[in-house]
């Protein structure tokens, strides 16, 4: 299972709603996420942006699932999702690549 950084921005809609029918809107995510399969790590609401930011485990088509469901709710405008890997992998990955990297030909060389 991969790590995944997603962040969905509320539409003006859904912030009427809000304010009509306060709720904790972490809730429902994490109860939308937790049908799909998905493991909830954390959930915040970024005030810069009006986005709900989360950290989320799962698989590349629960990720999916979870985009097609909200955003044909009509609540976001838009959702960024970033696969995230630890620096232990990332290190895996640099050493992997210095070892390839000569096999490369570069169309600017």
């Amino acid at each position: 299972m991969a790590m995944y950084l997603v962040r969905s921005r509320y539409t003006p809609t859904a912030f009427q709603g809000m304010l009509a029918e306060p709720t904790d809107r972490g809730e429902a995510a994490k109860a939308l996420f937790k049908s799909l399969g998905l493991k909830t790590h954390e959930i915040f609401f970024s005030i810069s942006n009006g986005s709900i930011v989360c950290l989320i485990e799962g698989t590349a088509e629960q990720i999916t699932q979870a985009q097609m469901i909200t955003m044909s709710s009509g609540a976001f405008s838009e959702i960024h999702v970033e696969e995230l890997i630890s620096t232990k992998a990332a290190k895996t990955a640099m050493m992997n690549a210095g070892a390839k990297v000569a096999k490369y030909k570069a169309p600017n060389k």
